[in-house]
C-alpha cells in the first residue's frame, strides 16, 4: 500500500506542478502573442489527454477490487451475466472486465478509455442490500454510461471550460507580467487593458462552460437511468434501488415486524449506552405489511430534494440529478412500459408542508447569513472604509486618512471590525454546531425535510460500521454505518487533510465491522451525512474528532489581529 500511496501523491503532485509550469513557461518564455498562448493551450490538452490515458489505471491502484473473471462471474452472479450479455449482444460491444468492491456501502461505477474496454465494479453492498432486480437495474446503468462512450464524452466536454481558463490565465498573467505590462507609452497601456478584458470574458466563459458541463453530465445519468429502464423493460427496479442507495432507507428483513422490533432493542440495549425506545418516532412503525418502509416514508425522505432551496443549490454544481429526480422522471418513464410506479412521490409536498410549512426561504435565507457571517462582516466594513475614502461621509468629523488623528481612529475602526469578525465566528460556529445531542435512528434523521449543511441535527446514534465512505478506496477516513432501520455516510471530516489521511491510513478500516456509538450532526448535502463528534466502539475505544473546536481558531486569529490594531492605535500612532 505504500507503494500505492507514494504513486498517488507523485502523479499528484506531477499534474499540478505541470498545469503551473503552463503559466510560468507562457509568460517567460514563450512569445506573447497569439502561438504563445496556442502552445499553452496545446499544453492544457496534452494534460487531458495524459489524465484520460492514465486515470483507469491510477483507480485500479487506489481501489482494493477483486477482478472476477466471466464465468466466475456468471457462476457467482448468473441474473447479473445475463445483464451483460444482453447489453453486449444488442451493442456489438466487447465484454467490460467485472470486478467486485468487498465493502458494504452499497455503490457501483464504471471506467475506462471506450466501450470496449470498460471496466464496470459494484460492491458488496449492492449485493447484499438490493434484490436481484435492482441489483441488475444498477449494473444495466452502468453498463449505460459504457455504450453511449461517456468516457471520451465527458473528457471533452469538461476539457471545454479548462481551455477558456488558460486562456484567462494567460490573459491575466500576461498583461501583469509581460513586455506589454513594462512598455510605459500608451500603446502598451492599451495591450495591457485588452488582455484584462480578454482575461475576465474569458473567467466568464469558464465558469458558464463549468457549469453547462454539469448540465450535460446530468443529463447522461438521465440517460444511463433510460437504459436501464430499457434492458429491464421496467422502471421500477431502478427507482426502489435509488432509495436504498441514496436515502438510505434498508429495513430489517427476515421474522416478524415484533420479532424485528424486539431484535432491535436487545441489540442496541446490548451496548448499554442508551435505551433505544426512548428515540422518537422509530422507523420501525413506519413499516408495511410487508416490512418495507411505507411511501410515507419514502417520500418524507426525498421532499428535501424536491422542495429544500439547498437542494436546488447542489442541484446546479453536481454532475449527477438528486435522487427523487431521478425517481421522478423514471416513473414518467413507467407509462411506456406499461408499469404502475412503485414510489409514489405525489404526497411529498405535503408531508414538507406539515414539516416545514409552504416556504422554506426564510430558513434558507438564515443559513446562507449564518454560514457567511464573517465574511458578511469584512464586506460590510470594507464598504464602510470605501465610502468614507470616497467621502461620502465624514466618520467623527474626520476625513479619510488626512491627518494622523484619522489614521487612528481608522486603526482603531478596524481592530473593532476585527473583534466583530471573532464574535461573527463564534456565532456561527454555535449554530453550525448545536448541542443537545438526542438518540435517534437512521430513518428519523433521513425524513427531516428542515436539516441543511448548516443547520443539523445533533444526535445519537448506534449500530455497525458496514464499510468505507468511499468503498475499496485506500485513503477514505469516512465511514458507512447501519443500524436497524437504515443506513448513512459516516463523515468524518477533521479540518486538516493529514489529519484525515493518519486516521484514514491507521482506524478507519478497523472501524469495519464493529458496533458503534456515534455523537455528531446529521446534515444533509446532496445527500443524507452525519459528521462525526466522537465514536465510541463497543470494547471502550474512543476516536473524538476536533472539526468544531477548530473553528475556533479563526475567531483566535481575528482577535489577535484585532489586539495587534488596538495596539498599533493607542500605542504607536
Amino acid at each position: 500500500m505504500g507503494l500505492k500511496l507514494a504513486s498517488t501523491l507523485a502523479l499528484t503532485a506531477l499534474f499540478a506542478l505541470m498545469y503551473a509550469l503552463i503559466f510560468v513557461i507562457g509568460v517567460w518564455f514563450l512569445p506573447a502573442g497569439l502561438i504563445g498562448l496556442l502552445i499553452m493551450i496545446g499544453l492544457t490538452l496534452g494534460i487531458v489527454l495524459l489524465q484520460y490515458g492514465i486515470s483507469p489505471y491510477i483507480i485500479q491502484w487506489i481501489y482494493r477490487i477483486e477482478w472476477v473473471s466471466y464465468e466466475e462471474y456468471q457462476g457467482r452472479y448468473p441474473h447479473l451475466a445475463d445483464i451483460v450479455d444482453r447489453v453486449v449482444q444488442i451493442n456489438g460491444i466487447k465484454p467490460p472486465r467485472l470486478g467486485i468492491i468487498h465493502d458494504k456501502n452499497p455503490n457501483a461505477f464504471t471506467f475506462g478509455h471506450t466501450k470496449n474496454n470498460a471496466r464496470v465494479v459494484l460492491t458488496e453492498g449492492i449485493l447484499e442490500y438490493l434484490n436481484k432486480d435492482e441489483q441488475s437495474a444498477v449494473l444495466a446503468h452502468e453498463l449505460g454510461h459504457v455504450i453511449h462512450s461517456d468516457f471520451i464524452l465527458m473528457t471533452v466536454v469538461f476539457a471545454i471550460p479548462l481551455v477558456f481558463l488558460t486562456i484567462g490565465r494567460w490573459a491575466y498573467y500576461t498583461a501583469r507580467f509581460s513586455g506589454a505590462r513594462s512598455r510605459r507609452d500608451e500603446e502598451g497601456n492599451y495591450i495591457a487593458l485588452l488582455l484584462f478584458v480578454v482575461a475576465v470574458l474569458s473567467y466568464i466563459a469558464y465558469y458558464i462552460g463549468f457549469l453547462i458541463s454539469l448540465i450535460i453530465s446530468r443529463i447522461r445519468e438521465y440517460y444511463a437511468d433510460e437504459h436501464a429502464a430499457e434492458v429491464l423493460e421496467n422502471p421500477n427496479p431502478l427507482a426502489t434501488g435509488l432509495v436504498k442507495i441514496a436515502y438510505g432507507l434498508v429495513a430489517q428483513t427476515g421474522g416478524s415486524l415484533k420479532e424485528r422490533k424486539t431484535a432491535k432493542t436487545r441489540a442496541l440495549r446490548g451496548m448499554g449506552i442508551f435505551d433505544p425506545s426512548k428515540a422518537k418516532g422509530l422507523a420501525l412503525t413506519s413499516m408495511n405489511s410487508s416490512g418495507g418502509y411505507s411511501m410515507d416514508v419514502i417520500q418524507a425522505a426525498a421532499a428535501w430534494d424536491l422542495f429544500n432551496p439547498w437542494a436546488k443549490y447542489y442541484q446546479a454544481f453536481s454532475t449527477h440529478p438528486l435522487p427523487a429526480k431521478r425517481i421522478q422522471r423514471l416513473n414518467k418513464q413507467c407509462e411506456i412500459f406499461g408499469k404502475t410506479p412503485e414510489i409514489d412521490l405525489s404526497k411529498a409536498k405535503e408531508i414538507k408542508e406539515k414539516q416545514a410549512g409552504k416556504s422554506m426561504l426564510d430558513e434558507f435565507l438564515v443559513d446562507v447569513t449564518m454560514k457567511n457571517l464573517p465574511l458578511i462582516v469584512l464586506i460590510l466594513m470594507a464598504i464602510f472604509s470605501v465610502l468614507w475614502l470616497f467621502g461620502t461621509f465624514n466618520f467623527l468629523g474626520l476625513t479619510f486618512l488626512s491627518d494622523a488623528i484619522s489614521i487612528k481612529w481608522f486603526t482603531l475602526l478596524w481592530f473593532g471590525a476585527f473583534y466583530l469578525i471573532g464574535f461573527a465566528f463564534i456565532i456561527k460556529t454555535g449554530f453550525t454546531y448545536k448541542k443537545g445531542y438526542e438518540p435517534k435512528t437512521i430513518v428519523d434523521l433521513v425524513t427531516n425535510v428542515k436539516v441543511s449543511p448548516v443547520r443539523c441535527v445533533p444526535a445519537i446514534i448506534e449500530g455497525k460500521i458496514v464499510g468505507q465512505g468511499i468503498p475499496g478506496y485506500y485513503f477514505s477516513e469516512d465511514l458507512y454505518f447501519q443500524d436497524q432501520t437504515g443506513l448513512m455516510y459516516i463523515d468524518y471530516r477533521f479540518g486538516f487533510r493529514i489529519a484525515d489521511l493518519i486516521f484514514a491510513l491507521s482506524k478507519a478500516k478497523r472501524l469495519v465491522g464493529q458496533s458503534v456509538r456515534i455523537k455528531g450532526w446529521y446534515r444533509r448535502g446532496p445527500s443524507p451525512y452525519f459528521q462525526v463528534n466522537t465514536i465510541e466502539t463497543v470494547n471502550g475505544k474512543r476516536y473524538k474528532n476536533y472539526a468544531r473546536h477548530f473553528t475556533y481558531i479563526w475567531a483566535v486569529l481575528a482577535f489577535l489581529v484585532g489586539a495587534l490594531l488596538f495596539y498599533v492605535g493607542f500605542f504607536v500612532l
